[in-house]
């Protein structure tokens, strides 16, 4: 698979083109853009008001042959493409630099101020603490919702996490992308550094999209579906608040 460069892509966000890879609209380009979603390799996605959760985007991007289900391989080619966008200098390394532009520049909301999130529903620039609260039932079902109910794109509800389903503390804080992403990492580009050098290759970051794809494949069949993905942090504080 293959994506325009990331500084490509970001010029593309800033003049306004909806759908692929829309990373960090700021200011007057951030206008109307409400939902954020990061993808498992780290890619950021943006929606607006009414239009489905961007979660759907992603999947659609990484579904490449437009089956419905997204497989090992596609989910490896879909981090290999964006590895790709934003290994400028092509060495097949990112390092520092590359890593900075990743985190200042395509998407600044996976550092954000500390234990802070910025949350779609109050626009880009406004900080709003993200806190996941402690399922009321052991089915993990909210008030009015069935167990298992995905308001928008068909999936779990609930917080997402390492195991997916594990129940948490009560009132416990998640940071940039963990409370975006269907994982709980802060930072998806550095978590792939596996040895703690400062610096991500691209077997490392294949080697990551093994583990977050073992992780995400619940039922152990090999396939991702839109239905059996969890609702982000986000997105279902989002959906409380309506």
């Amino acid at each position: 698979m293959h994506r325009p460069p990331a500084l490509i892509t970001f010029a593309l966000a800033l003049a306004g083109t909806a759908a692929l890879a829309q990373p960090a609209p700021r200011g007057p380009a951030a206008a109307g853009f409400t939902q954020l979603f990061i993808s498992p390799c780290g890619e950021p996605y943006r929606g607006r008001p009414g239009e489905p959760y961007p979660v759907v985007l992603w999947f659609k991007q990484a579904d490449l042959n437009h089956d419905g289900v997204i497989d090992r391989a596609e989910f490896r080619a879909d981090h290999a493409g964006f590895f790709d966008a934003l290994d400028g200098d092509g060495d097949g390394v990112l390092d520092g630099p590359e890593m900075a532009f990743y985190e200042r520049t395509v998407v600044p909301d996976v550092l954000g101020p500390d234990r802070v999130g910025l949350a779609g529903s109050r626009g880009w620039g406004e900080p709003v603490l993200i806190r996941v609260q402690q399922p009321p039932s052991p089915e993990g079902s909210h008030p009015g919702e069935r167990p298992g109910n995905y308001n928008g794109a068909g999936g779990a509800l609930g917080p997402p996490g390492e195991d997916l389903g594990a129940r948490r503390p009560a009132r416990r804080e998640l940071l940039g992308a963990a409370a975006y992403g269907l994982l709980a990492e802060p930072e998806p580009v550095r978590a792939a550094d596996s040895n703690l050098d400062g610096r991500v290759t691209k077997a490392e970051f294949l080697a990551a999209a093994d583990r977050r794809f073992k992780l995400l494949d619940k039922r152990g069949d090999g396939r991702l579906t839109l239905d059996e993905l969890p609702m982000t942090a986000s997105q279902a504080a989002e959906a409380r608040r309506r």
